[in-house]
């Protein structure tokens, strides 16, 4: 735990700080070098976003320090400024000054709509929480009727759903929970879940697939055999929250267990490392760098193996939290420069020499260090308890709705 502090308040949150806003043209830089210089390009809207969450996140959860706060609201005006088309949802990418160059995506309105909440938490700033609301209400009806298009397509051409969304749409739902309707949450959350846990997962093999037929079938070609580590990663956590505030033990102990089989089935037992894809009937992956190690996959696992043994308190989940830490504190800091890198590849060397991309940013550090500091200090103070013995949620806003 305190390592993960350490690394988050003493090398991640000061080199961001320092380098990454645009003082020129508003919000923040994509791509950055090892000392902080900046690579004039176009910004992608979910990481301006994720940077405006990151650091007023951090101005509510860890300290109400004035320079995150200014930050994080550097970035948001940005993004209401420039990053909404005329519809209202979101650009996918604006070049510097802020003109969209590139589409509407359903992932990048669910971060803006989660920033706009976390700055209205950080702010009291209503006009943020309407932002909020509208723009998830928006992109959530225009996601119903792009599948309801979808359906009606069937035995044409091969389209496919991917995990990546229901993900970042529960975890919208999740941080949004105080701003809408409880009938409209929970309308909500129970499809999003049936989505996840009806049409994705492979009730036979237990399993999270990462792509799927409009109709939720299995597609026998690499990318329907295809397990993402990092999504799977990335949607144990909230159903573990879920999980324990609805009191579904078996809900919790299935997720934990999908935590320890990808581990088992992505960690590489030569040079150590969780792989990013593994094919789910052991064929070799068809995707360049499917064996490359990321720090936003080993950040997620982190996350969800300490949360998995807070709540379960499965014992194997100790010797996999040990394993990940131990790795990703090895290989993954840079000992020359304050950032991490983000990218490795089989044999352990850094494959960038930047330390933040338009594909990876600071969201998985800020997000994941930040849980993991905080869940394990939670898990020191865990006394001998039953299966049915209380234990404390880490999420505040799931946590509230409990009460």
């Amino acid at each position: 735990a305190a390592t993960c502090q350490q690394a988050l308040l003493g090398h991640i949150v000061p080199f961001w700080l320092k380098y990454s806003r645009d003082e020129q043209c508003g919000g923040y830089f994509d791509s950055l070098t090892s000392r902080g210089e900046s690579l004039d390009a176009d910004k992608v809207v979910a990481r301006q976003a994720e940077q405006v969450w990151s650091f007023a996140y951090l101005f509510n959860e860890i300290d109400a320090r004035p320079a995150w706060l200014a930050h994080a609201q550097a970035g948001a005006d940005f993004l209401s400024q420039f990053a909404h088309a005329d519809s209202g949802l979101c650009h996918s990418a604006v070049d510097r000054r802020g003109r969209g160059v590139m589409g509407n995506q359903f992932q990048t309105d669910c971060s803006v709509a989660m920033a706009y909440a976390q700055m209205h938490r950080a702010t009291g700033n209503d006009e943020w929480a309407m932002l909020a609301k509208q723009l998830f209400r928006q992109a959530t009806e225009q996601r119903a009727t792009l599948q309801a298009a979808q359906s009606a397509r069937l035995g044409g051409l091969r389209q496919w759903r991917h995990l990546a969304e229901p993900v970042a749409l529960l975890q919208t739902i999740l941080a949004l929970q105080p701003y809408l309707r409880p009938d409209e949450w929970k309308e909500s959350l129970d499809s999003v879940l049936h989505e996840v846990l009806h049409d994705f997962l492979d009730k036979r093999q237990d399993i999270l697939r990462e792509s799927i037929l409009p109709d939720g079938a299995f597609c026998n070609t690499p990318q329907g055999r295809r397990l993402s580590t990092e999504l799977t990663f990335a949607v144990i956590e909230p159903l573990l929250e879920l999980a324990h505030v609805t009191a579904n033990r078996k809900l919790a102990i299935q997720v934990m267990a999908w935590a320890l089989h990808l581990c088992e089935c992505t960690w590489d037992d030569l040079a150590g490392g969780l792989v990013q894809w593994v094919d789910v009937r052991q064929q070799p992956i068809a995707a360049v760098g499917w064996n490359y190690r990321l720090a936003s996959v080993h950040l997620n696992a982190l996350t969800a193996l300490t949360k998995g043994y807070f709540y379960t308190h499965h014992p194997d989940a100790l010797k996999w939290i040990k394993r990940v830490a131990d790795y990703t504190l090895a290989h993954f800091t840079d000992q020359n420069h304050k950032a991490w890198h983000p990218l490795l590849d089989a044999n352990n060397r850094p494959l960038l020499l930047l330390k933040a991309t338009p594909e990876q940013g600071l969201y998985p550090y800020i997000k994941n260090l930040t849980e993991t500091w905080r869940t394990l200090d939670q898990c020191a103070k865990l006394q001998p308890v039953g299966p049915n013995a209380p234990l404390l949620t880490a999420n505040p806003l799931i946590r509230q709705s409990a009460r």
